[in-house]
């Protein structure tokens, strides 16, 4: 009786699963609903005409009647602007589509569907123009082949160029005949050379693209740059000089050169004293740095091996002072961007320096001593060249003397002070490129700088004196106590195996 109940149930909910669903509004589409609309709507009006409007251009509309009012289904792509009642402008904001409603005077009103989307005419035209000049560039260029593909606002550049400057020269063409600017990828950041030829007929007409560079130049890309700068500086001081204090019972009589020169007379006891002051000093420089520094061929590189140091700097912060940190830097910099050009010529723009802490210092601050130079060059694989160079010879000499006193020769020695200086300086700077690859594994160097430098025992250093250990000796201090411990008792470990395999016969030890 359960089971004929329960089937009941199930058949029941099946029928009204199946029972069409009633609308929710008894009157909809009813003949009452329809009389009444007819009774209160006289017309519903649908888009009359169609109007294209490209995206971020406009369109000037001028009518014959005064516009009283309009409307805007979708204000997110269409704006209008209104000038007067006869003149207004449609500006296109994004693709799409909306309507516009025009009112004119004496309730006649105009319908427009507005459509929003790009020219197809422009991008024909387009298309026809770049492969027109696609042609004219593998035409200029035989040994190059490339293809254009206008994407959107850009304009892709592909295929292969035969060195890094016939790309460029490809890529300052395109620039300047389709009036676009250059983009970066792939193979992007050559360096342009040459001139390019006049503006291509139509192309201010077209849309603004970017290029971007996709061309493949084939060859090695890898470039080594070696710089030496080498300067000797020598420099020689001579001074000499006297300094007198003379008093005879009242009178006193000071020249006191060496502290600049003062001269001053005053009435003390006797005493006489004369003071000779002589030096000559001679000092030399020298630098001598060889930074190394590879990158891909047109892409920039820099390299910095010194130190910093810190530059207080006052700023203005909503009015009042603020006192901030800038940190300066000093030593081997190098900063370069080489271009292969054909085969092993190479391009190079190089900015070398050389800078160090001259002693001297304004308000705290330290002083440097620079040698710098930015240049750009043509050389071929594994040449030097000399890009600067400084000879300078200076000298200084000066004498200080007692007026009158001074000038009286032979006496003048005895009040005057005499100081001579020379300084030489020479530089030289010198740049070498390399095509490189990466080494194999079995082509690395086994012994890099400093492997070979070790840490001293107790025994050679308390014993020996010596601060550097031998190179086959690596000492740890750190751990040398750990290391003494656990080497007795490898050593007790063995001993203790060797005699227990003698003694004993079997399997022997702790049970697991």
């Amino acid at each position: 009786m359960a089971a004929v109940t329960c089937c009941a149930a199930g058949l029941a909910d099946l029928s009204w699963a199946q029972r069409p669903i009633r609308p929710n509004n008894p009157m909809l589409d009813t003949p009452a609903s329809q009389a009444k609309v007819d009774s209160l709507i006289d017309s519903m009006l649908l888009p009359e005409a169609t109007l294209h409007v490209d995206p971020r251009h406009s369109k000037l509309v001028r009518t014959k009647k005064p516009v009283s009012r309009f409307s805007i289904t979708n204000p997110g792509n269409l704006e209008v602007v209104q000038f007067s009642p006869t003149e207004f402008e449609l500006i296109g904001l994004a693709t799409g589509e909306t309507t516009l409603t025009l009112w004119f005077a004496e309730d006649e009103l105009l319908r427009f569907l507005v459509k929003i989307s790009r020219d197809t005419d422009v991008e024909e035209r387009r298309q026809s123009v770049y492969g027109d000049l696609q042609e004219m560039v593998n035409e200029m260029f035989p040994n190059s082949s490339i293809q254009l593909i206008p994407m959107a606002d850009k304009l892709i550049v592909r295929g292969q160029a035969r060195d890094s400057e016939e790309a460029a020269q490809i890529l300052s063409v395109l620039s300047a005949q389709a009036g676009i600017g250059v983009g970066g990828m792939g193979g992007a950041g050559v360096v342009s050379s040459g001139m390019a030829a006049d503006v291509y007929p139509d192309a201010e007409q077209l849309p603004p693209s970017r290029l971007i560079n996709l061309m493949d130049v084939p060859g090695e890309k890898q470039v080594m740059l070696r710089v030496r700068v080498a300067e000797l500086s020598r420099n020689a001081l001579r001074n000499m000089g006297f300094d007198i204090n003379v008093n005879t019972g009242d009178f006193s009589f000071t020249s006191l050169l060496g502290s600049g020169g003062a001269f001053s007379a005053v009435l003390d006891t006797n005493d006489v004293r004369l003071a000779l002051s002589a030096i000559s000093s001679n000092s030399y420089s020298k630098i001598l740095a060889e930074p190394n520094l590879v990158t891909l061929s047109g892409r920039p590189a820099s390299f910095i091996a010194g130190g910093e140091f810190a530059v207080p700097i006052v700023v203005g912060v909503e009015g009042a002072a603020a006192a901030t940190t800038n940190f300066r830097g000093f030593g081997t910099q190098v900063t370069f961007v080489p271009t292969v050009i054909d085969k092993d010529r190479i391009r190079l723009q190089v900015a070398p320096s050389v800078s160090g802490l001259s002693g001297g210092s304004v308000g705290g601050i330290p002083s440097l001593n620079t040698r710098a130079v930015t240049t750009t060059v043509d050389l071929r694989e594994g040449q030097w060249l000399a890009i600067a160079g400084l000879i300078q010879d200076s000298q200084t000499g000066e004498k200080v003397r007692v007026p009158g006193l001074g000038d009286i020769p032979v006496l003048d020695a005895l009040f005057s002070k005499k100081n001579v200086s020379r300084d030489e300086r020479e530089l030289i700077i010198l740049v070498s490129p390399e095509l490189i690859h990466p080494l194999d594994a079995e082509e690395a160097p086994l012994i890099l700088p400093g492997m070979e430098v070790t840490e001293p025992g107790d025994w050679q250093f308390f014993v020996y004196g010596n601060y550097e250990g031998n190179p086959n000796c690596h000492h740890r201090s750190t751990v040398y106590n750990l290391q003494f411990r656990r080497s007795l008792a490898a050593k007790h470990h063995t001993d203790y195996s060797t005699s227990s395999t003698y003694f004993v016969n079997g399997d022997h030890g702790f049970s697991p």
